[in-house]
């Protein structure tokens, strides 16, 4: 299952290969040795602080994803879970991951959606809606700060 167009400039790759030490602009809240996470472009139903969790090397998809980084994947989840809860208070933690075009992926890069969750907060119903670099960077830095 390729989707990704031919000459595809991965944003995802772009940040990867900047790490350890990426722009501040672009929001990573960890890095460990196969995987990173960062706070995207937009989130949902206003619900602020959520995350992706992104291979370091470049998977498109879940079909693509050698099972041994699934462990990597899981870590960075729950230490991101944690975080969220220290830093937003939330009630409780969703995670989801979307792979071809019938399933709504829009980045050609295998990640990991990993939201804050509160009672009755709308998220699968809400829109999408993007953050101002400032935002993302802030929410970055209290999620850092509360990363076990």
């Amino acid at each position: 299952m390729k989707h990704a167009p031919p000459g595809y400039d991965c944003p995802f790759c772009g940040i990867a290969n900047t790490l350890p030490s990426p722009a501040q602009a672009s929001a990573v809240v960890l890095v460990d040795a196969h995987v990173f996470a960062l706070v995207p472009t937009h989130h949902y139903a206003g619900i602020q602080g959520n995350c992706l969790v992104i291979p370091r090397a470049h998977y498109e998809n879940v079909l693509d994803v050698p099972d041994a980084l699934g462990v990597d994947v899981f870590r960075a989840t729950r230490r991101l879970a944690t975080a969220m809860r220290g830093a937003f208070g939330c009630d409780g933690i969703s995670t989801r991951q979307h792979n071809g075009p019938a399933g709504n992926q829009d980045v050609w890069h295998y990640h990991l959606h990993v939201f804050p969750r509160y009672t009755n907060d709308g998220l699968h119903a809400g829109p999408k809606a993007r953050y101002t670099t400032e935002a993302r960077i802030a929410l970055a830095a209290r999620l850092r700060a509360a990363l076990p």
